[in-house]
């Protein structure tokens, strides 16, 4: 056995440095063949898939070998609250079992960190009628901002709740002027990436990996540094990132920002160079008119193919960035924005040169959330395996070997699946795969599919189902989530259930910058039902088992005229596969074990999980479902649900000290 090998096992024996630490270790066998495969790769190089089940420890199957080998190391997470549990905890806490001192960096994007320079111009402007309050906090946050070693959001809650002032307080990829920049010295982005290149191990998330790429495209870099091993925690988290690295987008933010910081060079020494402020005006209201077009032609959420009449005001918008882009080029001056502005204005209109005059046969399309989140989405070519490789290994990067692990990279031996919804076909990468592990069957994780509601197209649906939920809510008497496929389900949903429960329960809908409120909820004693969707399905870890019962509206199928879908369905039925089968049945299946992991995260948990579609009970595709629950136990009919929640509820009442009733 090699010597990295003999070392990992030595680490997680029973009398290993692990148990010192960690009072009852006990390696799990699962666990212990990914650390040896892990080792093995790290040894040999390549690419290495790693699925392990929710509880199984896949983060020190890959953190223990990879401090034992010394290389230095990129890991790629999918949450800011896994990142700081990497960094902060595990990472710190293994490096002192194993006696392997690691310099640990955390970086994330430029989004999270203040920028100095805008700060400093919007305090230095001074208050605008009736914002003294506001200018006050502008100030209070530039002392704060200039005191602080990382100028990181997560030091400032209160942010969390007022998006447009981080707009206002923050650079973007586009936006920022780099070595230009009066506050170069001190930007405290550029400090995070120094600290990252000094480090033995860099903790970052998939959006940052995702900028990188992107500047490595133009030139430069988003601080990433260079390392022997990349390892992606959370690979499935990479699937909808596949989609805007294979895409070029405008979207409604990036536009608006532009057309502001455009309207800013009135102040400053380029006032009277250009009549900034009716440019920007003439971009605003084209940019609203594109947005009442794109209201007016989405009857839906989500993604929807979109082949764009010549009655949307996009060349509108067009021709107000023509005449910005010329009075940006005209400008004399040494303003540094300009050059910046001038590289914007000819981003965002090459997105909608191809929306007017679309390449090949796919037209462009529309990602849609309201009018102020859409993005005009122009495809990439049809073919574009080097840059789904680029996306997966990091091909231009220098690691010798790259380890993808989740609880969800396939149900398939091989684990095509993740590959294919990566945008990869099966022969771009040479991987290892460790064979699928059944997991370990948890006694407390019950399911149940109500054998009695309407179908999911039947518009009564949503309200016999949240009457169902509102029933088990009291039953139960504690902490429920509600998971929809769509916002607007979620959106019906909250509201249902607002008028079923008594006046004590709250019912929170959890979206965008008030999800972080939901998911603290959770984690309170009152009595509350959360309803989300998006990224609640795989992004809500509530510790303690305080949350016992999750509820799915209906099975996870992506609408069938999302453009990204198609592409994937034409790749499998031109490799001679059911595409239904290897594409749409295999998602939900994956989506669906991913939502039961935010009930089950170890083998004392205990929960119920309901999915609220009879289909999973009479359709033929059904049992490739069900199989990815396998080891949780099921209850056929209401009354076993019944039980078993007044049986938690007895327990919860026994452990917390208060009354269920």
């Amino acid at each position: 056995m090699p010597e990295l090998n003999t070392r990992v096992d030595a680490a997680l024996a029973g009398d290993g440095p692990l148990a010192a630490v960690w009072p009852g270790w006990r390696v799990q066998p699962a666990q212990r063949r990914m650390a040896q495969a892990v080792a093995d790769t790290l040894q040999q190089g390549g690419a290495l898939l790693a699925p392990l089940p929710t509880g199984g420890g896949k983060t020190l199957a890959y953190l223990v070998p990879l401090l034992l080998s010394g290389h230095r190391a990129v890991v790629a997470t999918s949450t800011h609250v896994l990142q700081h549990q990497l960094a902060g905890n595990d990472l710190p806490r293994l490096a002192q079992a194993l006696n392997r001192p690691a310099q640990v960096a955390v970086l994330k994007g430029r989004g999270r960190y203040v920028c100095l320079q805008r700060l400093r111009e919007v305090v230095q402007r001074g208050p605008r009628p009736g914002e003294l309050p506001r200018h006050a906090r502008l100030r209070e946050l530039l002392a704060w901002a200039q005191a602080s070693r990382d100028g990181d959001f997560d030091e400032q809650p209160r942010l969390a709740s007022d998006p447009a002032l981080r707009a206002t307080i923050t650079s973007t990829s586009e936006s920022c002027l780099r070595q230009v920049c009066p506050s170069w010295a001190d930007c405290h982005v550029e400090r995070a990436r120094r600290r990252a290149d000094g480090a033995d191990v860099v903790v970052i998330n998939h959006h940052v990996w995702l900028g990188e790429l992107r500047a490595q495209r133009q030139g430069r870099t988003a601080g990433v540094p260079r390392c022997d091993t990349l390892v992606f925690d959370e690979a499935h988290a990479l699937h909808e990132l596949a989609r805007h690295w294979h895409t070029a987008r405008a979207d409604a933010t990036s536009v608006a920002r532009f057309w502001a910081d455009l309207a800013e060079l009135a102040q400053g020494p380029m006032r009277g160079a250009a009549p900034w402020t009716g440019l920007a005006l003439q971009g605003g209201r084209a940019l609203r008119s594109m947005s009442m077009a794109l209201h007016g032609a989405a009857p839906r959420e989500g993604l929807q193919a979109w082949p764009l009449p010549d009655a949307l005001p996009v060349r509108e918008l067009g021709i107000a960035l023509q005449w910005a882009h010329r009075a940006l080029e005209a400008a004399q001056g040494g303003d540094a924005r300009l050059a910046v502005l001038r590289e914007r204005a000819v981003a965002i209109a090459g997105v909608l040169q191809g929306v007017l005059a679309p390449e090949g046969d796919e037209p462009a399309w529309l990602e849609w959330r309201d009018n102020q989140r859409w993005s005009m989405v122009r495809p990439g070519p049809q073919a574009s395996e080097a840059a789904a490789h680029e996306l997966a290994t990091g091909a231009a990067w220098g690691a010798r070997s790259v380890i993808h692990t989740s609880a969800t990279l396939g149900d398939e031996p091989g684990l095509r699946w993740h590959g294919d919804a990566l945008g990869l076909p099966p022969s771009a990468v040479d991987w290892r795969t460790l064979p699928l592990e059944p997991g370990p069957v948890v006694p407390g994780a019950v399911w149940h599919v109500p054998p009695d509601l309407p179908e999911p197209a039947d518009p009564a649906h949503g309200e016999a189902l949240a009457r169902r939920v509102a029933h088990w809510a009291g039953l139960l008497g504690g902490q429920v989530l509600v998971l929809a496929t769509t916002r607007r389900a979620a959106d019906r949903l909250a509201a249902a259930l607002l008028a079923e429960l008594p006046p004590r329960w709250r019912v929170l809908r959890a979206s965008g910058e008030n999800g972080r409120q939901g998911w603290q909820a959770l984690r309170d004693e009152a009595p509350t039902v959360v309803v989300a969707s998006g990224a609640f399905w795989r992004g809500v870890d509530v510790p303690g088992n305080r949350l016992r019962l999750v509820v799915v509206d209906k099975l996870p199928f992506a609408p069938p005229d999302d453009p990204w879908l198609q592409r994937r369905l034409t790749r499998a039925r031109a490799a001679g596969l059911n595409a239904f089968d290897a594409v749409q049945v295999a998602d939900a299946a994956m989506a669906l074990r991913q939502a039961a992991g935010r009930l089950i995260r170890g083998p004392a948990d205990q929960g119920l999980f309901v999915v609220g579609d009879v289909r999973l009970r009479q359709r033929a595709y059904a049992s490739r479902l069900r199989a990815a629950l396998a080891n949780w136990r099921w209850l056929e009919d209401e009354a076993s649900v019944a039980g078993w929640l007044g049986a938690m509820a007895l327990t919860r009442a026994s452990t917390t000290g208060h009354s269920c009733a």
